[in-house]
């Protein structure tokens, strides 16, 4: 179920490119969007990208390994919605946002942050089929 966005102060409207009526910003389960205000007759949405009304989707709700879009679960995760086509990736819910992700160089999968005896690294999460490790540089891997 979609719920609409908090309005903001002086929010330009944007009009709907199938029937001119106005588009209205809502929270759905894969995140932001837009939906014709003249639903159900109207059944156009676009993506929001940066507060805006677009085809393009948002980098933030993609998928780090297929690029699907990614699915808010009812918990405090999000998961891939290609998972019943075998990409079984879920990243950790950060205030509303899919929590950023890095892959591994060497064989694409995801990285994993851990803490080793010289401190915290980051190794790939298919060790030890690949034991690809970067540096942690700011909470990210130093590539």
């Amino acid at each position: 179920m979609s719920k609409s966005a908090p309005p903001t102060e002086n929010s330009p409207i944007h009009a709907c490119p199938s029937c001119k009526s106005p588009l209205r910003p809502l929270v759905g389960k894969m995140g932001p969007f837009w939906g014709c205000s003249g639903f159900p007759n109207c059944k156009t949405t676009l993506n929001d990208v940066d507060g805006k009304p677009t085809t393009e989707i948002n980098e933030e709700y993609r998928c780090p390994i297929c690029t699907r879009r990614l699915v808010k679960a009812d918990g405090n995760y999000w998961f891939c919605s290609g998972y019943s086509k075998g990409c079984k990736i879920t990243l950790e819910d950060e205030e509303g946002v899919p929590k950023t992700a890095f892959r591994c160089q060497e064989c694409g999968s995801l990285l994993v942050k851990r803490n080793g005896k010289n401190g915290y690294f980051w190794g790939c999460s298919e060790y030890p089929q690949c034991s690809t490790t970067y540096s942690d540089l700011e909470d990210r891997p130093n590539f």
